[in-house]
């Protein structure tokens, strides 16, 4: 899966942090990366989709594993 401006991806929640349950994020920077133990995190910028696809209104951070990342398609028009 490929970590780029624009996408929306799901991490599921002992993938990223900080944060607790399934983080959905729509991104807006791809501010560094690096390898832990082995994995690719990424430091990424982004505005949080809730569970009903509304958007956050601030933007937020978060560090995220890349191997554990989903790419998914907000509905629009919500």
């Amino acid at each position: 899966m490929t970590i780029a401006v624009g996408r929306t991806i799901r991490v599921p929640e002992d993938a990223y942090r900080f944060g607790t349950g399934t983080l959905t994020l729509s991104i807006t920077e791809v501010i560094s990366s690096t390898v832990v133990d082995g994995a690719v995190w990424v430091q990424l910028k982004g505005r949080e989709i809730r569970p009903d696809w509304s958007v956050a209104p601030r933007e937020r951070y978060a560090a995220v594993r890349v191997d554990a990342v989903t790419e998914v398609e907000p509905v629009r028009g919500r």
